[in-house]
């Protein structure tokens, strides 16, 4: 979906903003950094609605293969600031199984694009592994937006035991998606021969 400015005729840019799903701890509770993705998102969003911008949207996403129940609270919490047809218009919902995925599916989504801005909200040792992703689909409209948050050790979805592995998980996945969008396709199909067959 498109918008039109009516003078010119123009097509009128999306400002995304796009909290990074970090899973739920129960079907009733939120993992620390989801939260803190969505309440930073939530500001921003608020911030956008006090001054004329074009369309801005807000993006619930999951990489849970179940994720019914991080939807649902995370709708939750965007209902506290957001009207029910703002809710009905300016929320968009997306699950994937991975950063790329994500990517991926937010570049394809017409009700998203076109996209002038794509705010990304991570916690800080994620932004190294996100910040090439994002990149290579959104170019220069990608503005990544960090915060910390405590490492949860029964976090389900960080799939590492201490943070320390956490950072070096995104730290190793960032070098591996930086040497990939330089490489051709023809050397990634070798290598990708090479390391899983």
């Amino acid at each position: 979906m498109q918008y039109r400015d009516a003078r010119r005729g123009l097509a009128i840019s999306n400002i995304v903003i796009l909290p990074v799903p970090y899973g739920c701890l129960d079907s009733q509770t939120l993992s620390a950094a989801s939260i803190k993705s969505m309440e930073r998102a939530l500001e921003e969003w608020q911030r956008s609605m006090q001054v004329s911008k074009p369309k801005t949207l807000l993006v619930l996403a999951t990489y849970e293969e179940n994720h019914t129940a991080e939807l649902q609270l995370k709708r939750e919490l965007a209902s506290r600031v957001l009207g029910e047809e703002e809710l009905a218009t300016r929320v968009v919902e997306i699950a994937a199984k991975n950063e790329e995925e994500l990517a991926l599916k937010i570049a394809r989504n017409k009700t998203c694009c076109p996209i002038q801005t794509l705010i990304l909200f991570t916690e800080s040792p994620h932004a190294l592994s996100l910040r090439p992703i994002f990149k290579r689909k959104f170019g220069k409209a990608l503005e990544i937006k960090k915060f910390k948050a405590d490492f949860e050790f029964n976090h389900p979805w960080i799939s590492t035991s201490t943070s320390l592995a956490w950072f070096f998980r995104n730290f190793n996945l960032g070098i591996w998606v930086g040497l990939k969008n330089r490489m051709g396709r023809r050397w990634r199909k070798l290598l990708r021969y090479l390391f899983w067959s």
